[in-house]
This record gives structure tokens, C-alpha cells and sequence, in this order.
């Protein structure tokens, strides 16, 4: 009994089967969450360490090397690397792939603690595991009020509505102003009074300090005895008595005021509080910016009149028109490969039959990606969309043969039971070949790994459900709904022509084979020639990671020179916000100055604007011709101003990844005035590099500093050491946290602090009063200390405890080995001088190690396949044959990508690996044929090869021209996303329109060439 026989008998149920898992899947389809990218695990955790107030040189060895030591030891690290700037650390810890990264995060929070005690007092200390879901999927600006006042809107008000949404993870608020209470007082008349800053501070903290002192039970009820202390106000702040009996409004002045003013955050210009929002693991897009949008929808009346929520970031706008692109390529790739069949088949009702396995196959697929845990995102369904021309092939072979065998056999069930046993195993196997080529890639690594996994799961999901639909369904629709009429010759028309056109086709296919048989000396050398070609193509083409998209906003990074006040820089940016508004691309903009994107540690020179632009339909430049004429502007009206430029998602990927920067190259040495003076010498070369952009020679600018060198004997007089001047100083300047007001449901800061006419005044500051604790002397800060003004490094960079320099830089116009190539001369050019050492980082070493990763998954598919072709046919020799055409057929994907400008990069690398599966399935169409006709009828090897051309040329051409037009859309690029999954298209539709003629040809004269023409099968090899 065969398969069909099986199948024709429980024919209801496959169809109950079939219907219900459709079903299932269109109900998933609905449910199914959507994001941007598939869900990303890195390997990577950041400690930043801030609240220190120490130049960056002290903070190294107070803060930064003792955490580096700590943490290097954690099992399954690979790389520690640390920026430290005044006052703050960021350390990045990388793991090696596949480290348990939950575990990773409890032994670096471990050790972390354990040096905790000997970091110095007041430090706040993040620790997080970097993941997608620390950076925003929405972002808002809450605009048209005082900086002061937006914030606490945004603070408690809008962010409680939005933290309750199911799916968000965090929604952080950054405001230019924080509101606390400022107790201002004098330091002469707080002298006077015998008090510092510091006991003022106590005493209002010790007053307003709430306590549960007690419980006692009166009149049936249990009553909790707590102090009536809190403070409600500026008042209350005020009348604290303290121990002189004066009270707190008799010596300083009480007033609501600000946090110190160390970053601005602004909104088109203006001031603004920007509200992030980010997604948690697993969450969907689109519910949660749409859940969102109604809240701000909501309570845009009720706030005060003239504020306003702006949207700045919408990450579900990209991801809708992801999904809307890919389901228009996908709906005209299966039309155009309907299309294709109908001029095959000729007749509507086998070619319905046929199509029918596209919708059935993507149902099926999408219910199975549900159960495996996938997500819609931009990788999984350009799978579906390349899946449209794979998975009708089974059906178009299967399909074929039935209607061939139609027109051979007089009983329809005969006919379609013999057609169906006759491709039953190579379709099989051909379709395996298809499969195996994927399972290498679960040696990939990183970014690259994880990005193309959920592609190839897909996929490999897609075309075993189409096997699947092939064998079961697709026969009993043709036992049931096709006649011998529906595959009769048509007799008149269009088709009619293209059948009389095909037919011929065979026959002449069949002549110029048996002309080329003869000749395999001809084939041998088109093939090296075509060999050679390829080389010449492979170095003309240029190289690169990930392919860029038009994401519809980008991240404008800047810093200023070294030391900058902020106010200054405030200025500049205010320049490049005006050549971001007078941009009529540009729609609105988001900006943050002593703040960035991310978890990172930020002087106040330092900070992003993150651009949002119209939709790509309502613009006529791509995103990077806007880079590039506002990078233009800016330099040319800011030129102190430092920028680079970078769009949202490949900051945060990049970042993520640990290499933030297309080009970067690390110096490393012990002598960091050696180092420095080696990166100046590379710079001015380097910046002639045609397509770098955006140069950082890595040295860090000079930070002034006042530096305060106290004189101990005069301190031990007054009974002080230096660290106590130095507490009593930071306190006036500074200023001493002293409680909360508790104002309705907000918590106020309270801080004791001198008068900004002190605090900002070099030239007051040696008259500062220190109050000694011998006799309670006042003495002039001056007769303690001698000040000397000086400059240090900013910033201070280290790599595995290394001291590092890194220059970096971004590309545009050019590929990325291009730009590269350019690098490396000059580097080989400019020697490193003794002690030095360079290494290649950023984009660049992610693509080399990925390039490598590909090209052993490349060979380990190739031996995937061979194998299944061995078991096929039970020999070396035609799965050998089948191969070796396999790398001229590359060529044609090569030129295809130089032909559009395309670099070969990742995406088209996992093309020339779906490549090696499709060159072969249509290879063993063809040779299973063969063999069959040499074991049924024991002719030749010359006779049946032929015959074997002449009957399997139809359902390869239909075949490849089904995939070829399925993949047409994503090749044109058209739409959102779509630049993800164009440069695979492009490698499959040259090198597949390459490898069919080369199958048809070289691949049977060299069999013939290694077999002999009168090569038979005996009956032993049955």
C-alpha cells in the first residue's frame, strides 16, 4: 500500500487536519506579538558607578580598578572594558557566547559587593544586564511650560498612567530642572553661630525624621505611637529650632528652588521633560504604543493650558511598515508566482490546486512559530516572504508530474498514485537539502546568531510544512477536482503559444544536451573562466555587517571641547537644533545635554539629539542623504562642536554588541602621552580615507581643575586633617542632604548649601570660613589651603586593565572592507612605536568574526548536503558533481550584488548558503530521474540523461522561476525593513538564475565525463 493509498483513504481527516491547523493559524497570526527584532540575549553587563566627585585620574584608582578586578575573575568573561570621567564610571563586562547571563549577573553584583566597602562613601551603583528592552521602543516630550514644572508632571502624572500598561518595562523621565528645597545659608554668620553646614543639616533631618516609637491598646483598639515631625513645606523646613534656639529661617534662607544645573533636556528648542518608554522581554509593539497613544490621548486635556505631549520616537511606526511592506512583497511574489504556474499548467483549476500550498503552508507556519515561541518581527517575516517561491515547489514538482502522468496513464488514481510514488523520495530529500543547510548556523554567535536563527527557523518551519502539504494535500485535490481535460494541450490563444513555445524549448534543450555531451572539455573551461570571473567580482565588491535600513530617525551625538561650561554648550547644540529645524525632513527633535541614550556615564559636555523624520513616503531623500547635509551644516556652523551620527536601532544593536562604531581602532600602552601623541600623528592621514566620517582621534580633551592643596600643620592646628577640610568645603559647595518635604504625594529634597555667590566665585573662595573643632576658631579657607589652577584628561579609557586610546569613526558612501582597506595602509604606513600596541575593534571585528563563523557554516552545509545526497544515491559521484557547480554559480550572485551596489555582507552571505540547498534540489531532479530510467529500462547513461532533460526541464524552470519571482519584491527594496532581506534576494536570484543553466548543462556532461556514456545500473545496485 502506498502513501497515497494511505492518505486517499483517510482523506477526511487529512482535511480536518489541515483545516484546523490553518485555523490555528490565522487565530496566531492575530495574537502573535510584534517587535522590531527578533528577541536578543548579549552577553554583556554594565556596572556605572556615579556620584563621586573626583577627577577622572582619582576616580580610576579609587573606583574604576578596584571593580575591574573584582569582576574579572567571574567565570566566562572575555573582555572588561572601562570609561571613567569626573566623577563617574562605566565598566562593560563581555561574556563568552552562551554564558548563563542571569547567573553572570548575581556573581558581578557578588563581587561588586564584596570591594563595595572600600569604594568611596556616597557612590550609586547601577548594575544591569544590557538587553533591548534598556532602550526605548517611545519616546515623548512634554513641552510648554517651565522645565521645573514639566518634569513633575511627567514624573507624577504621566508616568504612573504608563507604567501600568501591560508590556512596559520601564518608563524613565530625564528633566533639565528637579525641584528641591534650598536651605541657603551664609557661611560667615553660620560660623558665627558656631554651626557648619553639615550640623545645620543634621538638625533639620533629626526634626523632620518621621519614627514609629511605640504601640499601645485603649478602648478596643491597637494604636502605633509615631512621631508628628513631617515636614509639609518650605515652613516647616523653616521653623526647625535648633540647638542655639535660633531657628533654621533666623540663619538661612528657605525657598523652593532646583537641583545644580547639569544637564539640559529640550524638545524642538525648548525646554521639555522626555519621557521613555521601554517594552519588556516578549512584550508586542504595536499593543503596547497603541495602549499608549490612548493614555496621552487622554490626558492631553487635562493638562495646564499651553502643555503639550509631542511624540518623538515611534518604534511601532517602523515595525507596521515593516509588516505592510512584507505583506505586499509577499502578496505580489505569490501573484507573479501564480502567475508563472498558470503559463506552466495551462488550466486554472490544477494551477488553484497548486497556489493553494502558499496560504495553507504560511497558516501552518505561522501556528508552529507561535508554539516554538517566535515573534513577528522583521527577520521572521522576511522568512515568510523568501518562503513564498520555496514552498510552492514541491507542489509545482508534485503538481507536474501528476499532470504528466495523466496525460500517460488512463486511470486518474493510477496515474496520480504512480506520479506521487515517482517523486515521493526526491522530493524528499531535495527538500532536506534545503533544510540542512541551515543547521550549521547554530555555531553563530552574537547579533549575527541570534538575528538569522529566527530567520532560518522560519524558514525551515515554512518549507517542511510545504513538504508536508505536497505529499498529503495536494494529491487528494488532484484525485478529486482534475480530469484528464485539465491537463489536455489548450488549443487555441496565449497558452496555447507558450505550450507550443515550451515544448519546443524541450526538444532543442534535448538536441543542445546531446551536442554538449561530447564537449566536456568546453564545459571544464566556461567553468574556469567563470571561476575567474568570480575572483575578479569578489574584489571589486565591497564588504559589510548589517545591512543599512531608513529607520525614520536617527541620534545626532555630540560633545564640546574639554572643561565647556555648560551653558556654552547649550549654545552650540542650539546652533545644530537650528539646522535640524530648518531641515524639512526632519519633523521634530528630542534633545539631552549632560545625558545620552542607554546606560551610560556622561560628562556635561556630552549628550544626543534623536531626529525623527516624515515617513519615507513624504520625503524624497533617504535617511542618509539628510545625515549627510545636516553633518555638513553642523560642522560648518559649529565647528567646535564634535558630532556623529547613527540611527536608532544600529546605535542600540551596535551598542548592545560592544562595538558602537564602524571603524575603531585600539592603541594600547603604558604611557598615555606615548599613546596620545601616536593617535594625533594617525589622524590627519586617516581623515583622507574617502567615505570616513565623523573622526575621533581618541585623546581626551584637557578638564580644568582647581586643585586645593591643604597645609596639614595648619590644619592639625585647628585640630583638622585634610579629608576634614575637604568634607567641610564639599558641604558649602556642594551641599549636605538634609530630609524630604513631603508635598501631597511628592517627596522634596532638602539640601543645605552656601549661596551661589559663594559657591560660584574663585575669588571668594579662600575667604570661605572654616570653623575648627579645637575652641570652635574660624579660620579663612585661605590660610588652610594654596589653590593652583590646572587641567587633567577628561576621560580616561581602559581595556583588560589596560590603559587604551580608541580613535573611532563612522562611514558614508563607501563599504565598510573598502573604507577598512584604506585604514590598514595607514596603519601599515604609520609604525606603532616601541610599547605600543594596536587591535581592530568596532563593526569591523564583529564582521570578521562573523564572516569566518559563515564561512564554516558555509562548508559544513555543503557536507550537510552531500550527505543527503549520498543516501540519496548511494554514491560519491552525483552529489561530487552536483557540488561542484555549486561555487561557479556563485558568480552570478556576486554580480548581481556589484551590479546593484550591494555589499556582501551578512544578509547576502545566509543567501549564498540558502544558494548551495537550491542549486542541488533542482540537481537531484534531474539525477533521481536519471537513475530511474537506467534501473527501469537499463539504458545508458547518455540515453536516460537525456530523456531525463527533455521531461524534468519543465518543472525546473517552473521551480526556479516560481522562487526568482517570489523574490522579486524583496529584491527592489521597496518599503520599510526591507533593506534586511534585499541583499539575500539578491544573491539567490543571480546565482540561482546562473546555476539553472549551469545544472542543465555542466552538471550532466561532467556525470557523463566521469561515468561513461554507456555507464548502466545493474540489478545489484537496485
Amino acid at each position: 500500500m502506498t502513501l497515497f493509498d494511505v492518505l486517499s483513504r483517510q482523506r477526511r481527516f487529512v482535511y480536518l487536519m489541515i483545516g484546523l491547523l490553518s485555523v490555528a493559524g490565522v487565530w496566531a497570526a492575530l495574537t502573535l506579538p510584534s517587535a522590531i527584532y527578533p528577541e536578543l540575549n548579549f552577553s554583556r553587563i554594565t556596572v556605572v558607578a556615579e556620584g563621586s566627585t573626583l577627577g577622572a585620574r582619582q576616580v580610576v584608582f579609587s573606583i574604576t580598578r578596584p571593580i575591574e578586578e573584582a569582576v574579572s575573575v567571574v567565570p566566562g568573561v572575555t573582555r572588561v572594558r572601562s570609561h571613567t570621567i569626573r566623577g563617574a564610571t562605566e565598566i562593560a563586562i563581555t561574556f563568552a557566547p552562551g554564558t548563563d547571563m542571569a547567573y553572570a549577573l548575581q556573581l558581578v553584583r557578588a563581587r561588586v559587593g564584596q570591594v563595595s566597602g572600600a569604594l568611596p562613601a556616597g557612590l550609586d551603583i547601577e548594575i544591569e544586564r544590557l538587553a533591548p528592552s534598556l532602550f526605548p521602543i517611545l519616546s515623548y516630550n512634554l513641552e510648554g511650560g517651565d522645565p521645573a514644572t514639566l518634569y513633575d508632571l511627567a514624573r507624577y502624572e504621566i508616568k504612573p498612567l504608563i507604567s501600568r500598561v501591560p508590556g512596559v518595562g520601564r518608563v524613565d523621565v530625564q528633566g533639565s530642572d528637579v525641584r528641591e528645597i534650598e536651605v541657603v545659608a551664609d557661611p560667615s554668620r553660620l560660623a558665627a553661630l558656631g554651626m557648619t553646614y553639615t550640623e545645620l543639616a543634621n538638625a533639620i533631618r533629626q526634626a523632620v525624621t518621621v519614627q514609629a516609637v511605640g504601640r499601645v491598646a485603649q478602648d478596643y483598639q491597637q494604636y502605633l505611637i509615631v512621631t508628628d515631625q513631617e515636614a509639609h513645606g518650605v515652613e516647616d523646613i523653616g521653623s526647625v529650632v535648633l540647638s542655639n534656639g535660633l531657628r533654621v529661617r533666623d540663619v538661612a534662607r528657605v525657598q523652593v528652588g532646583t537641583e545644580d544645573h547639569v544637564r539640559i533636556i529640550a524638545g524642538d528648542g525648548k525646554p521639555a521633560a522626555l519621557i521613555n518608554v521601554t517594552r519588556q522581554v516578549g512584550g508586542n509593539t504595536l499593543a503596547l504604543a497603541d495602549s499608549v497613544a490612548r493614555i496621552v490621548a487622554a490626558i492631553a486635556p487635562t493638562l495646564p493650558p499651553g502643555v503639550h505631549l509631542k511624540p518623538v520616537y515611534d518604534q511601532a511606526a517602523l515595525v507596521r511598515d515593516a509588516v505592510r511592506s512584507v505583506r505586499d512583497a509577499m502578496l505580489v511574489g505569490a501573484a507573479l508566482a501564480v502567475l508563472v504556474l498558470l503559463l506552466f499548467l495551462r488550466h486554472g483549476r490544477i494551477t488553484a490546486i497548486s497556489a493553494a500550498a502558499i496560504p495553507l503552508t504560511l497558516a501552518v507556519t505561522v501556528f508552529v512559530m507561535n508554539l516554538i515561541g517566535q515573534t513577528f518581527n522583521l527577520m521572521t517575516l522576511g522568512a515568510m516572504a523568501i518562503a513564498i517561491g520555496l514552498v510552492i515547489d514541491d507542489a509545482v514538482v508534485i503538481t507536474e508530474n501528476i499532470a504528466r502522468h495523466l496525460r500517460l496513464t488512463p486511470g486518474r488514481g493510477a496515474a496520480i498514485r504512480a506520479a506521487v510514488q515517482e517523486l515521493l523520495w526526491p522530493v524528499t530529500t531535495s527538500t532536506i537539502t534545503t533544510v540542512v543547510v541551515f543547521l550549521p548556523l547554530g555555531l553563530l554567535q552574537g547579533v549575527v546568531g541570534q538575528f538569522f536563527a529566527a530567520l532560518a527557523t522560519t524558514l525551515t518551519v515554512a518549507v517542511l510544512v510545504s513538504l508536508g502539504l505536497a505529499l498529503t494535500i495536494i494529491p487528494l485535490l488532484a484525485e478529486q477536482f482534475v480530469t484528464p481535460h485539465e491537463v489536455e494541450p489548450a488549443r487555441a490563444g496565449l497558452l496555447a503559444r507558450v505550450q507550443q513555445g515550451l515544448d519546443a524549448l524541450g526538444s532543442r534543450y534535448e538536441r543542445a544536451l546531446a551536442g554538449v555531451l561530447d564537449h566536456p572539455r568546453r564545459i571544464a573551461i566556461a567553468a574556469a573562466v567563470l571561476v575567474a570571473v568570480g575572483l575578479g567580482l569578489f574584489r571589486l565588491l565591497g564588504t559589510g555587517f548589517l545591512p543599512e535600513m531608513d529607520e525614520g530617525a536617527f541620534v545626532l551625538d555630540y560633545f564640546t571641547p574639554g572643561s565647556t561650561a555648560l551653558a556654552e554648550t547649550n549654545r552650540q547644540v542650539g546652533i545644530a537644533e537650528g539646522v535640524l529645524a530648518a531641515t524639512p525632513e526632519i519633523e521634530g527633535t528630542s534633545r539631552r545635554t549632560g545625558a545620552e541614550l542607554g546606560l551610560f556615564a556622561t560628562t556635561q559636555n556630552r549628550g544626543d539629539i534623536v531626529a525623527r523624520l516624515a515617513p519615507r513616503s513624504r520625503r524624497s531623500r533617504d535617511i542618509f542623504e539628510v545625515m549627510d547635509e545636516v553633518r555638513t551644516s553642523v560642522s560648518a556652523a559649529a565647528p567646535r562642536l564634535h558630532i556623529e551620527f547613527v540611527q536608532i536601532l544600529s546605535d542600540v544593536v551596535n551598542d548592545l554588541a560592544g562595538n558602537p562604531r564602524p571603524v575603531e581602532i585600539k592603541v594600547f600602552g603604558e604611557q598615555l602621552d606615548t599613546l596620545e601623541a601616536y593617535a594625533r600623528s594617525l589622524a590627519p592621514d586617516l581623515e583622507k580615507v574617502g567615505g570616513l566620517e565623523d573622526l575621533f582621534n581618541g585623546v581626551s580633551e584637557p578638564s580644568a581643575e582647581l586643585l586645593m592643596k591643604v597645609n596639614e600643620a595648619e590644619a592639625d592646628r585647628i585640630g583638622m586633617t585634610p579629608a576634614d577640610v575637604g568634607d567641610l568645603v564639599g558641604a558649602a559647595l556642594l551641599g549636605v542632604t538634609a530630609g524630604e518635604v513631603r508635598m501631597e504625594d511628592r517627596p522634596v529634597a532638602v539640601r543645605v548649601r552656601a549661596p551661589d555667590s559663594v559657591r560660584f566665585d574663585p575669588l571668594r573662595l579662600k575667604a570661605l570660613p572654616v570653623l575648627g573643632p579645637r575652641a570652635r576658631r574660624v579660620t579663612p579657607l585661605g590660610t588652610l589651603a594654596a589653590f593652583a589652577p590646572t587641567t587633567s584628561r577628561m576621560a580616561l579609557e581602559r581595556e583588560n586593565q589596560q590603559q587604551m586610546i580608541a580613535l573611532t569613526a563612522d562611514m558614508s558612501g563607501r563599504s565598510l572592507g573598502g573604507v577598512m582597506g584604506d585604514v590598514r595602509r595607514v596603519l601599515a604606513a604609520h609604525p606603532a612605536p616601541p610599547g605600543v600596541r594596536i587591535a581592530l575593534g568596532g563593526v569591523y571585528a564583529s564582521q570578521q568574526d562573523a564572516f569566518r563563523a559563515l564561512l564554516v557554516v558555509l562548508g559544513l552545509a555543503a557536507v550537510s548536503v552531500c550527505a543527503v545526497m549520498v543516501i540519496q544515491f548511494e554514491s560519491f559521484v552525483e552529489p561530487l558533481v552536483v557540488l561542484l557547480v555549486a561555487p561557479v554559480s556563485f558568480v552570478g550572485a556576486l554580480a548581481l550584488l556589484l551590479v546593484t551596489g550591494t555589499a556582501l555582507n551578512v544578509s547576502s552571505f545566509m543567501g549564498l548558503i540558502l544558494l548551495v540547498g537550491l542549486i542541488v534540489k533542482n540537481g537531484i531532479i534531474l539525477l533521481d530521474f536519471t537513475r530511474l530510467r537506467m534501473r527501469a529500462e537499463g539504458v545508458a547513461l547518455a540515453v536516460a540523461i537525456r530523456e531525463a532533460a527533455r521531461v524534468r526541464l519543465r518543472p525546473i524552470l517552473m521551480t526556479t522561476l516560481c522562487t526568482l519571482f517570489g523574490l522579486l519584491p524583496l529584491a527592489l527594496g521597496l518599503g520599510a525593513g526591507s533593506e534586511l532581506q534585499r541583499p539575500l534576494a539578491l544573491a539567490v536570484i543571480g546565482g540561482l538564475t546562473l546555476s539553472t543553466p549551469i545544472t542543465l548543462f555542466a552538471v550532466p556532461t561532467l556525470l557523463v565525463a566521469i561515468r561513461g556514456r554507456n555507464f548502466t545500473v545493474k540489478e545489484t545496485d537496485l
